[in-house]
């Protein structure tokens, strides 16, 4: 009977590992993720002050225009 229970403690701990490498292996993939989502909030971020600067950049030209006409 003793057997038997160490032949099932030997497959939960095998299964133990198992689920600890899964865990392992989606907690990788779920940083990978994160990185991704930071890159892309950053570029849009980029987006932005690029709009922004254009915006400032043709206010300043037609009040030069304005003046000097």
């Amino acid at each position: 009977m003793k057997d038997g229970f160490d032949q099932i403690n030997q497959r939960l701990d095998r299964m133990d590992d198992r689920l600890n490498e899964m865990n392992t292996r989606l907690h990788t993939v779920e940083n990978g993720i994160s990185e991704l989502k930071g890159r892309q909030s950053g570029v849009a971020g980029v987006r932005n002050w690029i709009v922004t600067a254009c915006a400032i950049g043709a206010l300043i030209i037609s009040i030069v225009v304005t003046i000097f006409k």
